[in-house]
């Protein structure tokens, strides 16, 4: 396993220290340093190259979300496109959202435990390489006998997003109408990718999309496109509406899982808009 270095910013040496531990519990060999806050981090990662960033949104002299920011505008910075997660009790949609406006790569929310902490870790060493999946496999069977068995796939098919704590049932259950249970297909675009999926929960504010695992998928707070339709002859409704994704969740709890669960959040949905939708909720119900 090659080593990754990876950086710790927030202001509470508490929260820091709960951090350091949590990493250190898992990859004991990983180099990690702190900063206590924004302008701090700022220094570090102008002078030297990370693999992970794990950074508090509510800091003094800088915020995690003015360095995020930050981050992702310095061209010449080599940590411009470094995985950045950030760790808050900040777990409103709302803010989910505007992390994923300024770049934000995934979210924790306070208070975690370790195995929530490592397992973000984990995701995004794997990713880059950092760790391999020979290794990942080992490292999973290790923490079965540990647990005693069930649970390792947490890795890589926990639920991420949706930070207020609600299954996939009534993940979209929050907007001013509630998701309901439909029938019905969408079609899924982003980049190049253009996926037919079917749909799951809807409502006039987000969508649970079901994929199969065979697919291209989508990134957590990626931006996409979701197109519907429904309906017949004079009473079809037609739908294309953009929206980021604030939800991943495998079906099963396995490596091998085969669908997985899309959250999605809708953010240009106007009056006119929104009526159509309804429609579409209504014709879907059916």
């Amino acid at each position: 396993m090659k080593i990754a270095r990876i950086l710790i910013v927030d202001d509470a040496k508490f929260t820091r220290d709960l951090m350091v531990k949590a990493v250190k519990a898992e990859y004991p060999k990983f180099e990690v340093e702190v900063a206590q806050d924004g302008r701090k981090a700022q220094g570090m990662l102008g002078r030297a190259r990370y693999d992970l960033v794990l950074c508090d949104w509510e800091m003094p002299e800088m915020s995690g979300i003015e360095l995020l920011t930050w981050l992702r505008e310095e061209e010449d910075n080599r940590n411009r496109d470094v995985p950045f997660v950030m760790v808050t009790s900040l777990g409103d949609k709302e803010y989910v959202l505007e992390a994923a406006e300024h770049g934000v790569t995934d979210y924790v929310t306070k208070p975690f435990n370790n195995e929530q902490l490592s397992s973000k870790v984990t995701k995004y060493l794997v990713k880059q390489g950092i760790i391999s999946k020979t290794e990942l496999a080992e490292q999973l069977k290790k923490r079965d006998r540990m647990l005693g068995g069930g649970g390792t796939a947490n890795v890589l098919t926990q639920k991420q997003g949706m930070p207020s704590g609600s299954g996939v049932h009534s993940s979209v259950s929050h907007g001013i109408h509630p998701a309901k249970r439909v029938r019905g297909k969408a079609m899924l675009l982003f980049g190049t990718e253009k996926l037919p999926v079917m749909i799951r929960e809807l409502s006039t504010q987000e969508v649970v999309l079901m994929l199969r695992t065979d697919m291209s998928l989508p990134a957590m707070f990626q931006k996409v496109t979701v197109g519907f339709l429904a309906g017949q002859g004079d009473n079809q409704q037609r739908l294309s509406t953009k929206g980021s994704v604030i939800m991943l969740q495998a079906l099963e709890k396995r490596l091998d899982a085969e669908v997985v669960y899309a959250g999605i959040r809708f953010t240009d949905l106007d009056d006119k808009s929104q009526k159509t939708l309804s429609r579409i909720i209504g014709l879907m119900s059916h």
